[in-house]
């Protein structure tokens, strides 16, 4: 009988992405044995509310918007969580200094991040009770190193796989990492592509059979076409030609060559969210689901694995 693989990536704290991922498994809505989350779990964005009046006000993507009451309080609070900002209720002035002050707003920003993260793996924790449909998630290279500890608390039902190879449901085994090649944006985790396959390839060798194995790797193979992004000026602004947008290749070269030397049955991306697809790298099925969070659609995957390979894949969404 078929393993069923449910796959999604780059939710980067919106939360009602998250919900519709932890409800997919926990309601057992596409039949999974086994859910893995790809990386980039939190948000980049603080959104402040301001308390004038007994009243609540803010902006939201250049909308002024207000609230009247706790309730209407509530439900600004969830639309911004719902697109992946992070929001905080406070006064004009502690806004102001805020604005101004970059050390402070990083302070709130962690904090906030650590919040949203530990809410979610309690969430899930608390849906996936019954044990029946293991998750494995990994960070990805947008993510601060402070969750890691909240992460890997004991007791969460989702399961921390970055830097292991864990055992996974139907025989197969998970290698599972969420660094990256380097960005233009110096993100948190991410190295040389030398340094990278390094990392990759100690992982690799603990894996029994690659050709029962599954690799969910945050970066994308290099021009595999599921890393195709815009290319950025020296100002980190898309470059312009004839009036279009010049896209490249900017995955690995590091995962690349880790695929095509292992040839795992089935690898798993994320990172660049307007590159969803599937792709053959040799024998190895690449994925990535995209990511479309920000508007509260869950992009997915679901892949069937048999005794003899893969049986079924199929583009999902919620």
């Amino acid at each position: 009988m078929a393993t069923r693989v449910y796959i999604a990536s780059d939710l980067h704290a919106a939360e009602k992405a998250w919900r519709k991922f932890v409800n997919a498994i926990s309601r057992n809505i596409y039949k999974a044995d086994v859910g893995l989350l790809a990386g980039d779990l939190t948000g980049k964005a603080i959104v402040p509310i301001v308390q004038r009046n007994g009243h609540y006000e803010t902006e939201l993507f250049g909308v002024h918007r207000e609230a009247r009451d706790d309730e209407e309080l509530a439900s600004l609070q969830r639309d911004i969580a719902d697109v992946g900002y992070y929001s905080f209720v406070t006064t004009s002035e502690e806004a102001e200094r805020l604005a101004v002050s970059e050390a402070d707003r990083d302070e709130l920003l962690h904090r906030l991040m650590s919040e949203r993260v530990a809410e979610w793996m309690s969430l899930a924790t608390d849906r996936l009770a019954d044990g029946q449909v293991p998750m494995f998630l990994i960070p990805g290279n947008d993510d601060d190193f402070a969750i890691d500890p909240i992460l890997n608390e004991p007791g969460w039902a989702p399961v921390n796989a970055d830097g292991k190879v864990l055992d996974m449901p139907g025989g197969l085994q998970l290698l599972a990492c969420g660094w990256s090649n380097h960005t233009p944006w110096q993100t948190p985790r991410e190295e040389t592509e030398d340094e990278l396959y390094e990392r990759l390839q100690a992982l690799a060798d603990q894996v029994e059979d690659p050709r029962r194995s599954v690799f969910m790797i945050h970066v994308p193979p290099h021009d595999s076409g599921l890393d195709t992004a815009p290319i950025l000026d020296e100002n980190l602004r898309p470059t312009i030609s004839a009036g279009d947008v010049l896209r490249g290749p900017v995955g690995s070269t590091a995962v690349r060559k880790l695929l095509e030397t292992y040839q795992p049955l089935l690898s798993i991306h994320g990172h660049i969210h307007e590159s969803g697809g599937e792709r053959k790298i040799g024998d190895t099925l690449a994925i990535n689901p995209g990511s479309e969070a920000n508007h509260g659609v869950l992009r997915g995957y679901i892949v069937d694995i048999g005794d003899k390979g893969i049986e079924l894949v199929q583009r999902v969404e919620g």
